[in-house]
């Protein structure tokens, strides 16, 4: 027991020693949900250096979007052209995300990083539908309550650091994190509108605070 707890209290103070980070960003996403596509979002990020070589990340990140869009809508049962649906959507998204970057390059000036990604996501929003039914002459309005939506992400993350930012201990930030959804499960009570497979691609743009230089 002894030895076990030199061997954790060794461990601990090992990685402590090494660089803690807290990094605020902004981003932009792509999505093949178009209810996604051109969000916004904000981040918080802690990394925790393991080694000289790998760096741990916990961070949670919130996407929302206001976008119009169209889509058809086909009924089989009716044997009329497809309905067509002008849809004005807000949709918001909480990810919670854990990675693991390797250090490609660095320096005193920049470094370079690249590593896989797991997260867990939160999807709902709200839809205003203006439907066209398909041999129809008149327009139908109703509102939509889409489900909160459940789904595990896997993916990548790949940053470029620029060190020195203002202060020595600051850095300037550029990350993208392609990123694919699946499984998503749906809670009772709404519509479930969002695909249970998504693809993202986020853009982001942030700044890091070094606790140790």
């Amino acid at each position: 027991m002894r030895k076990l707890i030199c061997i954790s209290i060794t461990l601990f103070i090992g990685i402590y020693c090494f660089g803690q980070e807290v990094e605020c960003s902004t981003s932009l996403n792509t999505s093949s949900e178009q209810r996604f596509q051109n969000a916004l979002g904000i981040g918080l990020q802690y990394q925790q250096g393991i080694s000289t070589k790998f760096k741990l990340g916990f961070g949670v990140h919130y996407n929302f979007n206001n976008v119009n869009f169209s889509q058809l809508a086909y009924i089989d049962a009716i044997p009329f052209p497809p309905s067509v649906e002008k849809i004005h959507s807000k949709s918001k998204r909480v990810s919670f995300r854990l990675n693991i970057q390797g250090l490609l390059k660095n320096n005193e000036y920049v470094s370079i990083s690249l590593g896989p990604e797991i997260s867990y996501n939160y999807l709902w929003g709200n839809d205003d539908i203006n439907m066209y039914y398909g041999g129809d002459t008149k327009w139908t309005n109703y509102s939509q309550k889409n489900d909160l939506t459940r789904a595990i992400g896997i993916g990548l993350i790949s940053k470029i650091e620029v060190k020195d930012f203002i202060k020595p201990q600051l850095s300037l930030c550029f990350t993208i994190r392609p990123e694919f959804t699946a499984n998503g499960v749906s809670a009772k009570g709404g519509s479930a509108a969002f695909s249970p497979a998504i693809g993202f691609v986020e853009f982001q743009i942030g700044l890091k605070y070094r606790f140790k230089k």
